[in-house]
């Protein structure tokens, strides 16, 4: 073949290594799982939701949410809604394929939902249901591509950690109007309040780990805060409900102070709103080992290093007990 033919012919650049292609197809996450779980997810987020299923009412409540609530949803979304694809958005599908190869996950379904007139962003998954990132439309138009791989990385990281359900069965604890509502909510009974409790308490461990993710998907994880407060500052309002559109101006410095900070010596303003303080905990990954084990096209040398363990330590400062006291 002559060097002409070589540098036209497409086909030459395809990989066809049968090794590389059964590990992106079955993503096993080789290297970055510990005791089951992932590394990079917050210890706590893990260990309140093994204790939420084992409270009283739990079992019935994620029965109905996993066999009734999310198929009643999955069906609604694929009767109303646009599927993402590489000639239907496909800036928004690029979006959902970047992440999920940085999170070295099989790409889920991206759907965009016209008949919500709101920003919202969520995912739904189950035994039944294939994994699906649902987005408004209206979130589309409002993010900017930095915004979008940020929404779309934590999904992805909701949906590798098992989030959904509980992120449903949230949805029965009414904590405030603006908290989504799903299709369809089959469980009759009311919340007792140990499972009330426990699960409202769950939402800022589980959110530490998909911002994390979050932060893995982004070009640039440095600018992390950057993005997040100006996302809400625009009048993003999450999944649970929360909203915030002014931000503490000094939370940039407060976040290198931290960083320069011993454990020991760890404290937070105490006039913080909880979405800074989960912000300002989840930037602590910035300077986390695991987060350049997962990027590394990325440089992280002349940050102050530390590995996950002592990364979950502070952040459980940040946020709170670190959920041991649910």
């Amino acid at each position: 073949m002559n060097e002409v033919s070589t540098a036209v012919n497409p086909l030459l650049a395809i990989n066809t290594d049968f090794g590389d292609y059964l590990t992106a197809y079955t993503r096993s996450y080789q290297g970055h799982t510990i005791d089951g779980n992932l590394d990079y997810a917050y210890e706590s987020d893990h260990a309140v939701r093994q204790k939420l299923l084992g409270l009283s009412g739990a079992s019935k409540l994620f029965k109905a949410v996993n066999t009734q609530d999310i198929s009643a949803e999955a069906k609604h979304l694929f009767m109303k809604c646009d599927q993402v694809g590489p000639l239907k958005y496909p800036d928004i599908y690029d979006v959902v394929k970047k992440c999920s190869e940085r999170l070295e996950l099989v790409v889920p379904i991206a759907l965009i939902r016209e008949d919500i007139d709101k920003e919202l962003i969520y995912s739904i998954s189950s035994d039944l249901i294939d994994p699906c990132i649902v987005m408004t439309k209206k979130l589309t138009q409002m993010c900017s591509y930095d915004e979008l791989m940020l929404l779309v990385g934590c999904e992805c990281g909701r949906l590798q950690n098992g989030h959904c359900q509980f992120n449903m069965a949230y949805t029965y604890l009414n904590v405030n109007k603006d908290c989504y509502k799903p299709v369809s909510r089959n469980y009759p009974s009311p919340v007792s309040s140990q499972l009330y409790s426990a699960l409202s308490g769950w939402i800022k461990f589980g959110e530490q780990t998909a911002l994390r993710a979050g932060m893995i998907c982004l070009d640039k994880p440095g600018r992390f805060l950057e993005i997040i407060t100006g996302l809400y500052e625009k009048g993003f309002v999450d999944f649970y409900g929360r909203k915030q559109e002014s931000f503490n101006k000094g939370l940039s410095e407060m976040t290198e102070k931290l960083h320069v900070t011993d454990s020991r010596n760890l404290a937070v303003d105490g006039s913080l709103t909880e979405l800074e303080k989960a912000f300002l905990a989840a930037n602590e990954f910035l300077y986390c080992a695991t987060l350049y084990d997962w990027r590394k096209d990325i440089d992280g040398k002349e940050q102050k290093i530390q590995p996950v363990q002592m990364c979950d330590v502070r952040t459980s400062i940040i946020v709170g007990n670190g959920g041991h006291g649910l």
